[in-house]
């Protein structure tokens, strides 16, 4: 952790699990920068806006143009195909080299088998592990309003927290004390068949606090009833 007691900032760390993975890098969906932000106008400016045929965007929302450039984006790290049949997630993609095997991963892909979500979801390994401080958790996510911005998107992205809670990934690093370790890996829910290309967004990863680090508390606004006292 560096910063001032006011300004905190904490390293994330990454590196790749095979030599072909591409970096995560920071979120920035399509936007129109150019575009006057109605968030800013005042109401009567908003409707003579509009009044002048102005067609308005969800990017004209400040909230939504925010989220569209939060968290790191992770890619497609190879051309695939998967499709359901009967017997089950069909695959169709390269292997991965012996040399470019970094930490011993054999496959870009697989069916993922658990006794919750069974056998019927595509994992697509993305090569990406992060090593973040355990007071933190990684969210993996799908990319925010994919309807919009991907509308002929084909599958929806399973998303999780990892926290210290839920370690199968050692930290292997003695120069990393207090941090724990999450491999990008990413479950698909498919719609119909899917093309995945090199390089195609699948998912973002953010930082966020964990559930015991806050509480939730009801402001009492001062304007409020009054609260009568004892003599």
């Amino acid at each position: 952790m560096s910063g001032t007691k006011d300004e905190a900032q904490w390293t994330i760390y990454w590196e790749r699990e095979y030599a072909t993975a591409l970096p995560p890098e920071r979120l920035k969906l399509d936007f129109h920068p150019h575009r006057p932000l109605m968030t800013n106008m005042t109401l009567q400016e908003q409707r003579e806006l509009a009044a002048s045929g102005y067609k308005v965007l969800p990017d004209d929302c400040g909230p939504v143009r925010m989220v569209g450039q939060y968290g790191w984006l992770i890619r497609c790290p190879v051309d695939c195909k998967i499709r359901r049949t009967a017997e089950g997630l069909k695959w169709q993609a390269p292997p991965i080299l012996p040399e470019d095997r970094l930490l011993g991963y054999k496959s870009f892909s697989g069916t993922y088998v658990d006794t919750i979500l069974n056998s019927g979801y595509a994992k697509l390994c993305c090569g990406i592990r992060f090593y973040y401080p355990r007071h933190l958790g990684l969210m993996l996510k799908d990319i925010p309003n994919h309807f919009y911005h991907f509308p002929e998107r084909t599958f929806s992205v399973w998303e999780g927290i990892k926290s210290q809670e839920y370690k199968l990934t050692p930290n292997v690093y003695d120069f990393l004390p207090g941090y724990d370790a999450f491999v990008a890996n990413v479950l698909l829910q498919l719609h119909k068949p899917t093309t995945l290309k090199r390089g195609d967004p699948v998912a973002i990863i953010i930082p966020v606090l964990l559930p015991k680090q806050f509480k939730l508390e009801e402001l009492k606004h001062p304007s409020g009833p009054e609260t009568k006292t004892g003599g």
